[in-house]
């Protein structure tokens, strides 16, 4: 049974939500509060951590007028679907939305992790089509960058995941939707050997989110100079540093944060984001 727990919104005219767990690290109140304040709007973002079965309530206080909107981040970003009216298509198939927001009466769900990620990638994005590459994890954001990878012409993606079987769900909905992709379901131990000849690597697994994680591979096998991102963006990742020590192109995902949340921005509001105002304030709190 679904908890009374009350829920209160800010004095704003308009409040949108971060719902997840942990919500603490986020940058994503600062950076979306700067972007409202630049358009003057009177819309407050807040971060709301919830368990569970605080769920039912929530959505009760998301349905009152003076809430728009929210992002969702781990581990809601499958379980607030049951919750919604609708799913655009992009993120129908991926069971996954970082994105809520209102049309028509409805409360919507959406996916901008998956845009947001290929638009981080800047010049690394025309040179995707034609290269094998490896994803860790197989979780609601690596779903999203699964799919905007094989929608972007790649020729074949290893899935590395504690879960071997959730990454062959993975592997099997994408080769459905892209039956030229060749997919591969590996384990970490297994994704190391493979490493020789990967063109580019993305950790999309929530390693790295506390202090102390370590990375899921050891990235010693990989070809210098291939460019190896990791989602977390709120710290250095044992990842990350790495892939600098063996000399790759390391990317951080304070791009992906910077898009994906841009572009929900504009689902909420209508209104073209502020993305040099959401840039500096992204840059001046991770620096």
């Amino acid at each position: 049974m679904a908890s009374s727990a009350k829920i209160k919104t800010s004095s704003a005219n308009q409040t949108v939500f971060l719902l997840g767990k942990p919500v603490a690290h986020s940058l994503s109140p600062l950076m979306q509060n700067a972007a409202f304040r630049a358009l003057e709007l009177k819309t407050f973002y807040a971060p709301l951590e919830l368990e569970p079965w605080q769920l039912d309530s929530f959505f009760n206080v998301f349905k009152g007028a003076n809430v728009c909107g929210a992002n969702v981040t781990v581990p809601y970003k499958e379980k607030v679907i049951a919750h919604l009216d609708a799913v655009e298509k992009g993120a129908r198939w991926l069971g996954s939305v970082n994105t809520i927001y209102k049309k028509t009466g409805k409360v919507w769900g959406a996916s901008t992790d998956g845009d947001g990620f290929l638009l981080s990638l800047g010049s690394y994005r025309k040179k995707l089509k034609g290269t094998d590459g490896l994803l860790l994890g197989s979780g609601g954001a690596a779903k999203a960058v699964a799919g905007a990878l094989a929608g972007s012409g790649i020729r074949r993606l290893f899935i590395a995941n504690r879960s071997v079987p959730r990454a062959a769900q993975l592997a099997k909905t994408l080769q459905k939707l892209y039956v030229r992709l060749d997919v591969g379901v590996v384990s970490f131990e297994e994704a190391e050997k493979l490493l020789p000849r990967i063109d580019w690597i993305v950790q999309a697994t929530s390693m790295g989110l506390k202090p102390g994680d370590p990375s899921p591979i050891s990235l010693k096998r990989a070809r210098k100079s291939i460019w190896a991102m990791d989602l977390i963006y709120n710290r250095p990742t044992v990842f990350l540093n790495e892939a600098k020590y063996q000399k790759l192109k390391p990317i951080g995902g304070w791009g992906m944060l910077l898009y994906q949340g841009a572009l929900a921005f504009e689902k909420w509001t209508g209104r073209k984001a502020p993305l040099e105002v959401m840039r500096a304030v992204l840059l001046k709190n991770l620096s």
